[in-house]
């Protein structure tokens, strides 16, 4: 019999193999240089409904917050050292039951429009004001990755000056500007990855409930070409893990989490080397003792934040 040969045929089945494997990207990195310049929106909304027996509060909440960032140092790791700074401020507070205790300003609105603002609402303005054209500064690792959150001297003055009563406080802080920057933004891995990998990001947090290892699932996709430019989308699941080994053993005094669930979608330019769309929604359940009655809470959070290269 004579021998047959199946060289050309093997080649062709893995040839064919190997051009129908999804292509691994390079490494996605901020691509970030001294001198450039971005403007960023972030909007944060959030409605919180509170359940006691069968009577029901409800609180929206809704921040837009305008900023340039500017990038003042690189390192010769990547390190990028940029300093951002508030343009604009705009709020709004509302308890839809009772309607007239609602607050809500513009500090970008003309005068005209303002002149037609609550009274509370003239008063929290004049409160916020003072924090337009402040600045912070944000240390962040090629990785996406913040290692540093810096306020000047001015700028963590002028924030101690709000009323406790301003959630804004709280989010200008050093740990607010760290974690909702850090919710917002994403950590890349430092290897290349084909379109429908995953990679998990953990972090442990300190909530009045006990310690939970806040999990981030991020599933890349597809490159494409728009306006000249390579881009991808990322999409986000997120979860919440109690570590019952570290958990305060009085947390049940504090209620418990009952459950915590979330997803989203980014887009990152990959020519350009900055995210351009971050996009996250979550939806967080408590409950909690109050006298003989248990109060249940649902709080449901969107984050929505765009950047444009000046």
């Amino acid at each position: 019999m004579k021998n047959i040969t199946f060289g050309p045929i093997v080649v062709a089945i893995l040839f064919l193999s190997l051009s129908q494997a999804p292509a691994q990207t390079e490494a996605l990195q901020w691509k970030l240089e001294k001198d450039d310049r971005f403007k960023a929106t972030l909007v944060q909304t959030s409605q919180a409904k509170t359940k006691v027996n069968s009577r029901e509060t409800s609180i929206d909440n809704s921040t837009t917050l305008v900023m340039d960032w500017k990038v003042i140092g690189r390192g010769n790791d990547g390190t990028a050292t940029i300093e951002q700074s508030i343009v604009s401020i705009k709020l709004a507070v509302a308890n839809p039951a009772i309607p007239a205790q609602a607050v809500k300003f513009d500090s970008a609105a003309k005068d005209d429009v303002v002149g037609n603002y609550s009274k509370s609402s003239k008063i929290l303005l004049r409160q916020i004001k003072p924090l337009i054209g402040l600045k912070f500064i944000v240390e962040m690792l090629p990785t996406g990755e913040i290692q540093n959150v810096v306020l000047p001297p001015e700028t963590a003055t002028a924030i101690n000056q709000l009323p406790e009563t301003v959630r804004l406080r709280k989010l200008f802080s050093k740990q607010g500007i760290n974690e909702i920057l850090g919710d917002s933004s994403i950590v890349f891995p430092t290897q290349g990855l084909s379109p429908d990998e995953s990679w998990t990001v953990n972090k442990q947090v300190d909530t009045p409930f006990g310690k939970f290892t806040h999990r981030r699932i991020y599933t890349l996709g597809e490159p494409k070409t728009i306006e000249k430019n390579k881009s991808t989308t990322i999409n986000i699941t997120a979860a919440m893990i109690a570590n019952p080994e570290a958990t305060s053993l009085d947390s049940t005094l504090q209620g418990k989490l009952v459950s915590f669930a979330g997803s989203g979608e980014l887009s990152f330019d990959i020519d350009g080397g900055f995210l351009k769309t971050s996009s996250f929604s979550n939806q967080l359940k408590t409950e909690r003792p109050y006298r003989e009655k248990n109060i249940e809470t649902i709080v449901n959070n969107t984050l929505q934040l765009n950047v444009t290269k000046k």
